[in-house]
């Protein structure tokens, strides 16, 4: 869908010309819900949600394996969830599949326990550097010594086994944040992508971490490429989602991408851009579609050089 700038004006409603200044909420971490459900995903494989984010527990004979730790308020609630599951097993190991706090406010208790603790390379730098957070005018703490993870990937993937299940966990390339990794556990099949995917909130673009729009296409393109149709996918929130639901999420991502970009060529600013609502008509829908667009054009002004997907 081509815009011009009558296109874009003729709905003369939306957007403020003073516009408020939208940020990434999930920088700051979800409060812990008053309801816990857990769901075995496998014999040895258990979801948690309700704690901040959707969290993974692995058992083996080494102990516990979790892919996320939740939030910081919420981690006497998991531990009496993993003894449930586990009784007194400890947690071995944990991968963050990015640096949030609602994914990664239990690290301090299971590092200073011992955990060793895996992540994006960008994830543990933002654990361990005062991060800015400009729509408030502050600065985050740094977090902890034992809360930032020593085991840290780049690009492409790794592998590791635990107990007698085979994890890959890899780099999703700006697709959030800067730090996105997906957890794949692959004998009971079932792929953990972090905020990567959206199926219940709308997508964000953490424009100030290094996410956008072009990465989120990229990342989402790639995560099809994981598994096969019996593949269960579960993100930061929601259950369990299929490949048809990513693609579709891709889809609209791709066309919002497309439309953003022409926009910009044209010279169209964030307003004229909400005033037009670009972003009516794609295979999904935004519940704060402002906001969705502020962030995506801000992220596209941080990959201007090319405003193509592949900006290495």
């Amino acid at each position: 869908m081509q815009f011009n700038r009558r296109d874009l004006l003729r709905a003369g409603v939306g957007a403020a010309a003073g516009m408020t200044l939208f940020g990434c909420a999930s920088t700051v971490a979800r409060p812990a819900k008053a309801k816990v459900s857990t769901t075995p995903l496998s014999e040895r494989l258990l979801l948690i949600s309700g704690l901040g984010a959707n969290l993974f527990a692995l058992r083996g004979d080494e102990g516990l394996l979790l892919v996320d730790t939740g939030a910081p308020d919420a981690t006497g609630r998991l531990q009496e969830e993993l003894t449930k599951f586990a009784g007194a097993a400890t947690v071995a190991t944990v991968i963050n599949t990015h640096w949030h706090e609602a994914n990664t406010g239990g690290n301090d208790v299971f590092g200073t326990a011992g955990a060793k603790i895996i992540s994006h390379a960008k994830a543990a730098q933002r654990m361990a550097i005062p991060q800015y957070v400009p729509w408030e005018d502050r600065y985050l703490p740094v977090r902890q010594k034992v809360a930032v993870p020593r085991e840290v990937i780049y690009y492409g993937s790794k592998e590791l086994t635990f107990g007698a299940e085979r994890i890959e966990y890899g780099n999703l390339q700006q697709a959030h944040t800067d730090g996105d990794i997906y957890v794949w556990f692959k004998d009971s099949n079932v792929l953990a992508v972090g905020d990567v995917a959206a199926p219940v909130s709308d997508p964000l673009i953490c424009w100030y971490e290094g996410g956008w729009v072009g990465g989120r296409v990229d990342s989402q393109a790639k995560l099809l490429t994981i598994g096969d149709e019996q593949t269960k996918i579960v993100a930061a929130t929601g259950g369990v989602i299929s490949r048809v639901e990513v693609k579709t999420e891709m889809d609209a991502m791709t066309q919002m991408f497309e439309r953003v970009s022409d926009a910009m060529r044209k010279g169209f600013t964030t307003e004229d851009m909400q005033r037009g609502k670009l972003l009516d008509g794609l295979p999904r829908v935004w519940a704060d579609p402002d906001k969705a667009l502020y962030d995506a054009h801000k992220s596209m002004w941080a990959h201007y050089n090319k405003l193509s997907h592949t900006i290495v």
